[in-house]
């Protein structure tokens, strides 16, 4: 009989999402990963097959918990422009907080790596498009209930905020001041707010 794995697959996952997203998938060494999991470089190679298998499944779990978390309320049938302010401010109030620094890692991965690893280029393509059409679901809903005007183009919108909201986790990422980041989201929640405003 084989003998029995001591360590959870799902441990080993969450624990090398942490450290990819605080060190990248370059600054995260498969000896540091070794080190950080106590298992052997064996098990890890049986279990993965090599470090860019257990990135991607970094990154899935990424997907699945933190990102559920945090933009599962827009796409909900309940999502609003009530639902937008909030998760604009939620991130502005945060920032700069301890933790903040370490950004997104869907967008420390597009940084880092989404230019010449196609692995990494479908978890971020996906990423972008998921919350484009969260944030876009949420202004639908806004536009139904007559919170913003008939013309407004969702679809570009949650595109348009989508972008500005990735991006302001690769500038807490570079640790650019994060007044920057709560004035750019104050021009959001404004730039909301003229939307349901008929243009004069």
């Amino acid at each position: 009989m084989g003998r029995s794995k001591k360590y959870e697959r799902s441990d080993i996952v969450r624990k090398a999402m942490d450290l990819f997203w605080r060190d990248g998938f370059h600054g995260t060494s498969t000896q540091t990963l070794v080190e950080s999991m106590a298992v052997n470089r064996f098990s890890l190679y049986a279990e993965f097959g090599n470090k860019q298998n257990l990135y991607e499944a970094a990154l899935q779990l990424y997907a699945q918990e933190v990102v559920d978390q945090h933009f599962r309320a827009l796409e909900s049938e309940d999502a609003g422009l009530p639902q937008i302010e909030a998760m604009f401010s939620g991130f502005a109030a945060a920032a700069g907080e301890p933790g903040s620094e370490l950004g997104c890692f869907m967008c420390n991965c597009a940084t880092e790596r989404g230019a010449e690893d196609p692995g990494s280029q479908v978890f971020v393509h996906a990423h972008v498009a998921r919350i484009s059409a969260a944030l876009s679901n949420a202004l639908n809903h806004a536009r139904e209930d007559g919170d913003i005007r008939p013309e407004v183009d969702t679809v570009q919108e949650g595109q348009f905020l989508a972008t500005l909201l990735l991006g302001f986790f690769v500038l807490l990422r570079a640790k650019v001041d994060p007044a920057v980041v709560r004035s750019s989201a104050q021009a959001a929640l404004a730039h909301l707010q003229r939307l349901a405003t008929p243009p004069a």
